[in-house]
C-alpha cells in the first residue's frame, strides 16, 4: 500500500531510526572486503539474516543489539564511510517515502575512540565522526529531496560520555542537530536520580535542546515515568510496556507524549511476544499520540512504508490512522516552530487536505 521508489510519494514522517542500525548491508560487506575485514558471512543475502532476530529462538534486547558489535567496526573512524553511509540513508528514506525524518547515533560508537584497527583513520574524534555524518546527511537531503536532522544519543552503558554528547548537541543545534537521546539496554543499564544521564538531559533542557528517551521497550514502564520525570523526556522511543501501569497510561494521554513506535522492531528485541494483543493497538484506539517507525532498517529487515504496510494491510487500520501517524510524527517533531509549520503545511497538500 505505501509507495517506494524513486518516484514515491513523500508523505511520511519518521522520528525514530537509528542511523548505524540502517547502514546498507551491501556497503558493510563491501567495506568489509575492501579493508581486508573479516565478516561472520561474505555474502550480503546471509550478512542481512545474521543481523537480524527473525529466527533467534531467545529474543532480547540485548541479544539484538549483539550484531552492531560485528559491522559497527567496517566504519568506525572512517569519514568517508560515515559520510556515504549517510548519504545513502537519505536516498533509502527518500525511497520510502519519507518527507522528513530525524536520524539517531552517537559519534562516540562511530569515531576513532573505540577504533583497534590501524587501517583507519586514528584522527577523526568524536566531533570529526559527527561532521562527517553532517556533512553526508546535508547532501543527501539536497540531492533526494528530504529533509533529515540528527539526535544524539547518550549510550545506557557508557555514562561518562553523556556530558560530551550534550555538548555537541548545544555547539550544533541548528546546524543539523535537534536533540538529545538516552538508548541502549534500559534493563541492564537503569537511570538512577543523579547519574551523569540526568545531570546531561537537564542541561539540554536548560539550553532549550529538544529530549526524547528509550523507555519501556526492555524495561518496566517505571523506566518510562522516570524519563519523564528525571530526563524531562518530551517524547518516548517504543514505551510498549506502558499497559502495565494504568495511572501512567492516562498522563502520557493526557499530556499528549508522543511515542515513537516501532512495531516489528517490538517483536525482535523480544519487547512484546507477538503482534496478538499488541500494545501499539491500544495506544491507536485510544487516541494516543504516537508515530510509526523502523527503529533500524539493516536490523530490522523492513523499512518505515513495511510498517505503515503492516498497520493497515495485518491489523486492519484505514488510511486516516496511518495519516495521523505521520502528522502526529510532524507535531512532535523538534524543527524549530517556523519549519515545523512549513512541514505540516507540506504533509497537508501532500495529502490533498488544501
Amino acid at each position: 500500500m505505501a509507495s517506494r521508489g524513486r518516484n514515491s510519494i513523500k508523505s511520511k514522517v519518521e522520528l525514530h531510526n537509528h542511523l548505524d542500525g540502517s547502514f546498507r548491508a551491501e556497503t558493510i560487506v563491501e567495506l568489509a572486503r575492501t579493508k581486508g575485514i573479516e565478516l561472520p558471512v561474505d555474502n550480503v543475502r546471509q550478512f542481512k539474516e545474521f543481523v537480524t532476530c527473525e529466527n533467534v529462538k531467545e529474543r532480547s534486547l540485548a541479544r539484538f543489539l549483539e550484531p552492531f558489535a560485528i559491522f559497527i567496526p567496517v566504519v568506525r573512524g572512517d569519514a568517508n564511510a560515515l559520510r556515504r553511509c549517510a548519504v545513502e540513508f537519505c536516498e533509502d528514506q527518500a525511497n520510502q517515502g519519507v518527507l522528513y525524518t530525524e536520524v539517531r547515533y552517537a559519534p562516540q560508537l562511530l569515531s576513532s575512540r573505540m577504533s583497534d584497527n590501524s587501517s583507519k583513520d586514528e584522527n577523526l574524534t568524536d566531533e570529526g565522526a559527527l561532521q562527517a555524518i553532517l556533512e553526508g546527511l546535508a547532501e543527501g537531503s539536497q540531492r533526494y529531496g528530504i529533509t533529515v536532522r540528527s539526535l544524539l544519543c547518550c549510550i545506557r552503558p557508557f555514562p561518562e560520555y553523556s556530558w560530551q554528547t550534550v555538548e555537541l548537541c548545544k555547539k550544533y543545534h541548528g546546524k543539523g542537530v535537534v536533540g538529545i537521546d538516552i538508548a541502549g539496554d534500559e534493563r541492564n543499564y537503569p537511570i538512577k536520580p543523579d547519574d551523569e544521564f540526568v545531570k546531561a538531559f537537564q542541561e539540554a533542557k536548560r539550553c532549550g535542546i529538544h529530549r526524547t528517551a528509550h523507555a519501556g521497550e526492555a524495561g518496566p514502564a517505571e523506566s518510562m515515568r522516570q524519563s519523564l520525570d528525571w530526563l524531562n523526556a518530551e517524547r518516548i522511543g517504543h514505551g510498549y510496556h506502558l499497559v502495565e501501569n494504568e495511572e501512567l497510561f492516562e498522563r502520557i494521554k493526557n499530556e499528549r507524549i508522543h511515542l515513537e513506535l516501532c512495531p516489528t522492531s517490538s517483536l525482535l528485541t523480544g519487547s512484546c511476544p507477538s503482534f496478538d494483543n499488541h500494545p501499539a493497538k491500544r495506544f491507536i484506539n485510544e487516541g494516543l499520540n504516537f508515530s510509526l517507525n523502523c527503529d533500524a532498517t539493516l536490523c530490522c529487515n523492513v523499512g518505515v512504508a513495511d510498517e505503515y504496510d503492516l498497520v493497515y494491510n495485518s491489523w486492519g487500520y484505514d488510511i486516516p490512522i496511518l495519516t495521523r501517524a505521520s502528522f502526529n510524527a510532524a507535531r512532535s517533531c523538534f524543527l524549530p516552530e517556523e519549519e515545523k509549520k512549513c512541514l505540516i503545511a507540506e504533509l497537508e497538500r501532500v495529502h490533498g487536505m488544501k
